[in-house]
């Protein structure tokens, strides 16, 4: 019943890992698409290459919240991993515990800030370990104060997610890995972010480009949050 009527073949879905991999408190997410499904396991592609399966650390029950929409609303439940189907598709058992939500859009604003990034298709493992080394570099007593490099960049931002232009090609699921200086006093903020949606400018080697942060530190999601506070007073 779950699967028929709220979470249906082809239907895009977020994957929300509940067990923290890292020694910080953060939030890590992976886009799927349902491939089939009974009420006891769900079958999920991931988009970001052909061994997509390997480029996140799965481990046996790793558990997982899995989200979208249906019939207007939010709906929710929560599953294990259950193994490796072939590089692309994952079998994930699921919970009798649906929810269904309202949805909350996240805060946005638009701004210019000072940004770095590194765009990837296919190495999520590579920008996910490179995230992990920053993070504990931003964050030891030895960071450095003064951070050179940062282009001034307009953007539209949120705690969630962030919008720019990029060079074409650009298309959903590439991944970037990105550097927000927010000039607070603190050190930038690092996140991994995936390309949600994408539609061309008018300048045609310019992609505007909405990406989803699918990992970013607790911490650093309620910094942007009283960024956006403090920059709508102004």
């Amino acid at each position: 019943m779950i699967y028929q009527r709220y979470f249906k073949t082809g239907q895009q879905v977020l994957l929300t890992a509940l067990d923290q991999r890292i020694d910080v408190v953060c939030t890590e997410l992976l886009t799927a698409s349902i491939a089939g499904g009974n009420s006891e396991s769900f079958f999920l592609t991931l988009p970001y290459s052909e061994n997509a399966t390997d480029q996140f650390p799965f481990t046996a029950g790793m558990k997982f919240e899995i989200s979208s929409e249906a019939l207007g609303l939010g709906v929710r439940l929560t599953g294990q991993f259950d193994k490796k189907i072939d590089g692309k598709m994952i079998s994930m058992k699921v919970n009798p515990d649906l929810q269904m939500f309202q949805r909350r859009g996240n805060t946005r604003i638009d701004c210019e800030i000072g940004l770095r990034f590194t765009r990837g298709r296919g190495i999520m493992k590579t920008l996910r370990a490179t995230w992990e080394k920053n993070i504990r570099l931003l964050h030891s007593p030895d960071a450095p104060l003064i951070f050179e490099g940062f282009k001034p960049c307009k953007i539209n931002l949120s705690s969630g997610g962030i919008r720019l232009n990029l060079r074409a090609p650009a298309s959903p699921a590439e991944l970037c890995l990105i550097l927000l200086n927010l000039e607070d006093g603190k050190a930038p903020i690092c996140v991994l972010a995936e390309i949600a949606w994408t539609r061309p400018e008018q300048e045609e080697t310019v992609i505007v480009s909405g990406m989803r942060f699918i990992n970013i530190l607790t911490e650093d999601q309620t910094r942007i949050d009283n960024f956006i506070t403090l920059k709508s007073r102004q």
